[in-house]
């Protein structure tokens, strides 16, 4: 019987993946990923806000259009206030709400002539909001259901930012550390 010994097989003189890319990227990434979470947090917060600002004015409240009445600048200060006067349906009166504020050098006066202003009709009215002629509604049980949607929606995605953020910062420095063994297994191996 004529024997032949075992074949060895050929060594692969090719080397794993270098693991510096996986770190570059980890440190590249990780301080816009937390900024990331961080804007997520702060979308869901003010979508919460408002959801429970409308679960309370619902019902209560009209838009109204104020006429620009007066421009204050503030002394010393490089700040310009705009005042405008409502006229609140069904007999509310005539109230004086604030509208933008302006942070320059020299102070401007420029104000657009008409704003729209949420109203909450308590027994003082109160401007929960206001924005450009045409840009605000009411709030109704409609924009309440809509604004929850809303709040589903921001929430789920500061949930999977939380989770795909833990899987980033734990599992790039296991795959950098596990690629850096592995590569310097296979230079031991080759230099054997």
């Amino acid at each position: 019987m004529n024997a032949l010994p075992p074949v060895p097989a050929p060594r692969s003189t090719r080397l794993p993946f270098p693991s510096w890319p996986v770190w570059a990227a980890f440190g590249l990434l990780l301080i816009p990923s937390i900024v990331m979470l961080g804007i997520f947090g702060l979308a869901k917060d003010a979508a919460s806000d408002r959801l429970a600002l409308e679960r309370d004015v619902v019902g209560r409240t009209v838009v109204a259009t104020g006429t620009l009445g007066d421009v204050d600048t503030t002394s010393g200060m490089p700040k310009t206030s705009s005042f405008y006067d409502v006229t609140i349906p069904d007999g509310g009166g005539t109230v004086t709400f604030s509208g933008d504020e302006q942070w320059g050098f020299p102070p401007s006066s420029d104000y657009p002539a008409e704003l729209d202003f949420l109203v909450v009709l308590d027994d003082r009215p109160r401007a929960v909001q206001h924005g450009a002629v045409g840009s605000l509604a009411p709030v109704t049980e409609q924009t309440v259901r809509a604004t929850e949607g809303s709040v589903a929606a921001a929430f789920a995605t500061w949930v999977v930012g939380i989770v795909v953020f833990w899987i980033f910062a734990l599992g790039m420095p296991v795959l950098g550390t596990l690629l850096a063994v592995r590569r310097r297994r296979a230079r031991r191996r080759l230099a054997a």
